[in-house]
């Protein structure tokens, strides 16, 4: 079985910065510790595939909120490249992706029970 790659603090950071120069929002970070905590959690081995340790990275980013603003850009984001580096690709368009999530914040269903299921509708395996 081939080993996971995950992302580093210094990874997400740098991806944020960027977000912020491209679409706008505050740089900086909030809470380092929400953001480790966010980071670490995929890791701890208690999600089956890594799709699930995808959906609890967005979970987790969007909603420790460890960045002044763009919280749900960048858990989008490092669940996207999580998914890439270990061989997965998202499928849906980018506007329905974000109504999707948008829908799932205003419902009260931004959680591993909605978002595992959900991403795992629009991931496929590359090279397939």
């Amino acid at each position: 079985m081939k080993e996971r790659k995950f992302l580093t603090v210094a990874d997400a950071l740098a991806l944020h910065d960027l977000l912020i120069q491209r679409y706008g929002g505050s740089a900086g970070i909030r809470d380092v510790g929400a953001l480790e905590s966010a980071l670490f959690r995929p890791q701890t081995g208690y999600y089956d595939d890594t799709i699930a340790e995808a959906a609890v990275l967005l979970e987790s980013l969007a909603i420790n909120h460890p960045f002044v603003d763009g919280n749900k850009r960048i858990a989008f984001a490092v669940a996207d490249v999580f998914l890439r580096i270990n061989g997965y690709r998202i499928i849906s368009q980018p506007m329905a992706i974000y109504a999707d999530m948008i829908q799932m914040f205003e419902s009260g269903t931004f959680d591993m029970a909605h978002l595992e299921p959900w991403l795992r509708r629009m991931v496929i395996k590359q090279g397939l």
